[in-house]
């Protein structure tokens, strides 16, 4: 690398150390930065001190520098930031050595710089991880291999690669099929004796490490059940294209490999469409250059689409380096002279997207350490409570309370997770008696939380970050921390309050007609209001009986026909009273297609409300966690207010394509009336006189309501939509 060379990669990597140094992680985040954390502390691999394959040359380093910072966290964040700035260097030897004289001089630290900024590589370097350290080892490496003109200087570019193999398994995908093409390449390297000394190279510089890590595991067989352990736990616990062969996996395995690193769409698809423009007149005028990017990133990038977790964005992380390489060629066959400005406007893009997100990441501790500090906190001077997890919950939080240790919050006992039906620790908790508060760590994306009576959680913790997928496939993740006192009710199997819970009553059999949907209710002297919603399905009767039961006692028995139901029922005093704290609620009819859609229950006087005439069924995306309902052009919300003043909150979406009016009515009185756009948050003060002392209705109307087969090409759905809306909440007026 020549003199211009060396100031141009040392003026990029004093650039990059000095966005970077004020920006270390704040706390361990991944569980795999979590295990090198206590690998640091006690290299086992049984144990997954760090996981499998094992990284013995990479904990060396971090153990050496661990030693002077006293810190593991820091430790693991400094290797990151180092390796992103030293990462100049080999970026702009690689790209000088494969570029030839076609190319403007330019375009090896244009597309290095690019590369450096990629958002992606801007965020990852500075989280507590192996990436960054085995990408700067292996492009150091590419580098050794694709200069090596002499059969010595191939065999020692073998040796770095075998030994390089020990800071990152994946180094061997970017770093073998490349050794490959370059013996190919010399006739020297060629003949049986040069092969075999190439391989006895790379074989030395794996000995080096193996050696060590086997005695240190325990011997071959003990690292063996380590590797296939985590292998089993690779295939099971994740989605891959392999595991997941279909379309729409394939897909989103391409989104995660080349949009997502981007951050910013547009800053993608920009830079995606010079990087094909770069890929074409690559082929069309250095197909041998082609061929070089093809043996040092293909057999990666297949790997990566097959075998490695979709949805983890730092696995694409190698994948930079030819998309910043093509990007550039593709701008400067645009234009040699002027094609740098290009590089350069997005290379500024990439950096505006990726240093505020960057800044971001570092200003707080992990979503589940915060929790686990705010746990800790509370738990100190209160009573241990039980804790309920959700399933992805209890395993995500395990490693990060081993790390804790002593220092993590302290509980009288953890209820099982079993898949789905975590919530039924909850109830047999409860009707065993169990009165000490609960926690509940939930998962955000699921929402059986619903079948227990809650005021929301006490706290949600989230990446304060804009452009999340840039450390998308981190776990332990977003979570939220529901404290769950003895409740006023709670609800068993066979209903249907959200799409998952419906959805579990389908697949378990669970309904009115097989063997009754239950459910348990605070005991009170006074009078009760129960709240009852749901549909009779089609594809069985058009009408059918519903019998409400307490403690075996039958207390309202009416038909409801297809389609539709909302039943507000007052129960007597006494109606609640009994032995224990709870009474037992029993739904039956003569069909499970009966759908038990909405519940409530409170003493008369207390705001009660359902969703009636002009609503929607309950809708769920599954990706974001976000339940909604679709209004039609006037939409009933049926509601018990004790004859007091209420506050009316609704959030939600048009969908229209223009501003719409949406109206809000207490009977005959308009408490609201405005023009909204596409997102909206509407707030309307209800005065006590436009309710009435007994059961109300609170309309919601636009003109803005559509039929989606009608407006939207390909569209099967004939309903008539208006607004959707994703919140409604009714308040006490203050």
């Amino acid at each position: 690398m020549g003199r211009a060379s060396r100031v141009v990669a040392a003026a990029l990597a004093l650039a990059f150390l000095g966005l970077h140094l004020p920006y270390t992680a704040r706390s361990l985040e991944d569980v795999d930065s979590i295990n090198f954390a206590l690998g640091i502390r006690n290299y086992d691999i049984a144990e997954h001190q760090p996981h499998p394959p094992g990284y013995p040359v990479f904990m060396v380093v971090a153990k050496t520098v661990n030693a002077a910072t006293g810190s593991e966290v820091l430790t693991l964040s400094l290797l990151g930031i180092v390796a992103g700035a030293m990462l100049a260097f080999p970026l702009v030897a690689l790209f000088r050595t494969i570029a030839s004289e076609r190319f403007p001089p330019w375009v090896p630290a244009g597309a290095a710089a690019l590369a450096m900024v990629a958002p992606l590589m801007w965020v990852t370097a500075a989280r507590p991880l192996s990436d960054v350290p085995g990408l700067a080892a292996v492009l150091l490496v590419q580098w050794l291999l694709v200069r090596s003109q002499t059969l010595p200087a191939l065999i020692a570019a073998s040796l770095a690669a075998g030994f390089a193999a020990g800071i990152r398994s994946q180094v061997v995908w970017l770093s073998v099929p490349l050794l490959v093409l370059a013996a190919l390449r010399q006739r020297e390297a060629r003949a049986p004796r040069a092969a075999l000394s190439i391989a006895a190279a790379y074989a030395s510089g794996v000995v080096v490490w193996a050696v060590p890590l086997l005695m240190l595991s325990g011997g071959p067989r003990a690292y063996w059940n380590a590797v296939a352990f985590q292998g089993g736990a690779d295939l099971s616990g994740v989605t891959m294209l392999w595991t997941a062969p279909t379309l729409r996996q394939l897909l989103l395995a391409l989104e995660y490999a080349f949009l997502y690193p981007w951050g910013w769409w547009p800053l993608a698809a920009a830079v995606l469409v010079c990087a094909a423009a770069g890929a074409v007149w690559l082929l069309l005028k250095a197909p041998s250059v082609a061929v070089t990017l093809a043996a040092a990133f293909g057999p990666y990038l297949i790997f990566d689409v097959l075998f490695q977790e979709t949805v983890t964005t730092r696995y694409s992380l190698p994948l930079m380096v030819p998309v910043s390489l093509l990007a550039a060629l593709g701008l400067a066959a645009v234009s040699r002279r002027w094609g740098v400005w290009g590089a350069a406007g997005l290379a500024g893009i990439a950096l505006a997207v990726g240093h505020p997100t960057l800044v971001a990441y570092a200003s707080e501790d992990a979503p589940a350490f915060r929790m686990l500090a705010e746990m800790r906190a509370e738990s100190s001077h209160s009573a241990a409570p039980v804790l309920a997890v959700h399933r992805r919950q209890d395993f995500d939080l395990r490693r990060p309370l081993k790390w804790l240790g002593a220092d993590a919050p302290a509980f009288s006992a953890r209820m099982p997770a079993p898949p789905r039906l975590e919530w039924l620790e909850l109830v047999n908790y409860w009707n065993g008696g169990g009165r000490q508060p609960a926690w509940f760590v939930s998962d955000p994306l699921r929402s059986d939380l619903a079948l227990v009576y809650h005021g929301g959680p006490r706290a949600a913790y989230r990446w304060p970050l804009r452009f999340r997928e840039l450390i998308g496939g981190v776990r332990p993740s977003e979570m939220d921390w529901y404290s769950l006192d003895p409740p006023a009710w709670y609800l068993g199997e066979g209903w249907s309050l959200t799409p998952e819970t419906a959805g579990l009553a389908r697949v378990t059999g669970k309904g009115p007609a097989s063997g009754g949907s239950r459910g348990w209710i605070r005991r009170a002297d006074g009078p009760t209001v129960l709240m009852l919603g749901g549909r009779l399905l089609p594809g069985g009767p058009t009408r059918t009986r519903l019998r409400i039961s307490i403690d075996g006692r039958t207390v309202n028995e009416q038909e409801i026909d297809a389609g539709f139901f909302l039943r507000m029922l007052d129960l007597p005093a006494g109606a609640l009273a009994g032995d224990g704290d709870y009474a037992a609620l029993e739904i039956s009819a003569d069909t499970d297609l009966v759908a038990l859609e909405q519940f409530d229950a409170q003493p008369t006087g207390a705001i009660v409300f359902g969703f009636g005439e002009g609503w929607h069924e309950h809708e769920y995306d599954p990706s974001t966690g976000q339940l909604w309902r679709w209004t039609s052009d006037r939409s009933a919300i049926r509601v018990r207010a004790g004859g007091k003043g209420l506050s009316l909150r609704i959030r939600g979406v048009s969908e229209a394509g223009h501003d719409v009016t949406l109206t809000v009515r207490a009977g005959e009185t308009v408490v609201g009336s405005e023009r909204v756009g596409a997102a909206f948050s509407v707030d309307a003060a209800v005065p006590a006189a436009a309710l009435g002392a007994g059961e109300s209705v609170i309309a919601i109307e636009t003109d803005g309501a559509f039929v989606p087969a009608e407006t939207r090409w390909r569209s099967p759905d004939r309903r008539r939509l208006g607004l959707k809306i994703l919140e409604c909440r009714i308040t006490p007026a203050s």
